[in-house]
């Protein structure tokens, strides 16, 4: 079984529901906000990026790969 899920799209929409701006991500994973921009048009990403993000939007990683079902 293949799923598909769309990082980016995911994302954004997990962003959005947290009240987190790309700064304010950015900040709490240490990075750049270039990087987390990049991270909003991506069409994929590794599972450990997924809990990484996920959990710093107080998301489950599930929860945070069905949003881009929406």
């Amino acid at each position: 079984m293949i799923c598909r899920f769309n990082f980016g799209k995911s994302l954004r929409l997990a962003q959005i529901k947290a009240g987190v701006s790309s700064t304010e991500l950015a900040s709490r994973l240490d990075i750049t906000k270039q990087q987390v921009s990049q991270w909003r048009y991506r069409q994929d990403a590794k599972l450990s990026l997924v809990e990484k993000v996920s959990g710093h939007l107080n998301i489950s990683p599930i929860h945070f790969l069905e949003l881009s079902d929406d």
